[in-house]
């Protein structure tokens, strides 16, 4: 059975506040589930590196119109390469 501490005193935990405990962890488990792509497309996770910085990105998107990538081109240019390995890496679950 688990513990608590109630002033200075280890005492057993209520059916209640372990059932409130575990409903707890599994709605932040599911939270993770739901939005975690975000944080690790921001971030990266091990090898695999997140969005690079905003000024980064304009300046790859400032290149790959200067170099005339329009319409299907596009999807050749820098910026779009590297967001969509970033995607491809961390999906939206579905």
């Amino acid at each position: 059975m688990a513990q608590k501490y109630v002033n200075g005193e280890l005492v057993n935990l209520t059916t209640e506040e372990e059932t409130q405990i575990a409903n707890d962890a599994a709605a932040q488990a599911a939270e993770k589930d739901a939005t975690g792509y975000i944080m690790d497309r921001r971030l990266g996770v091990g090898t695999t590196s997140g969005y690079i910085s905003l000024e980064n990105q304009l300046d790859q998107l400032y290149h790959d119109i200067n170099a005339g990538k329009f319409g299907a081109d596009a999807k050749t240019g820098e910026w779009f390469v590297g967001i969509t390995s970033v995607k491809t890496s961390f999906p939206k679950p579905s």
